[in-house]
């Protein structure tokens, strides 16, 4: 288990423990485009051989009028760099959601 586990949101260990046991590797909390610069962000998921970064969405820290027009400018970024990014809310990693949710995601899609 990676030391930055402890420091995971629920939300994100329940991805974390998904992925890990699924076998799937990826990178956790990875700082993209430097840190504090305008359309910077750290990810919460990077599958690099998809080039695909999966952004946990979680109520308390997204929905803001500011956060999501940061989530945006980020989500942008990315995909002008050529990621393809996942954004998963806190509704679709319920227990009844998770397996659909990211077996769409590892696909490219998000829930709808």
């Amino acid at each position: 288990m990676s030391e930055v586990y402890r420091f995971l949101s629920n939300l994100e260990k329940k991805v974390y423990d998904w992925l890990t046991k699924n076998k799937v590797h990826f990178i956790t909390q990875q700082k993209m485009f430097g840190v504090g610069e305008l359309g910077s962000a750290t990810i919460d998921f990077v599958i690099p051989d998809k080039n695909l970064c999966l952004r946990i969405m979680g109520g308390y820290w997204h929905s803001s009028l500011e956060s999501k027009a940061r989530d945006e400018l980020g989500k942008e970024r990315l995909m002008n760099e050529g990621y393809i990014v996942v954004d998963l809310q806190e509704k679709d990693l319920t227990d009844a959601n998770i397996e659909r949710a990211l077996r769409l995601a590892l696909m490219g899609q998000e829930v709808l």
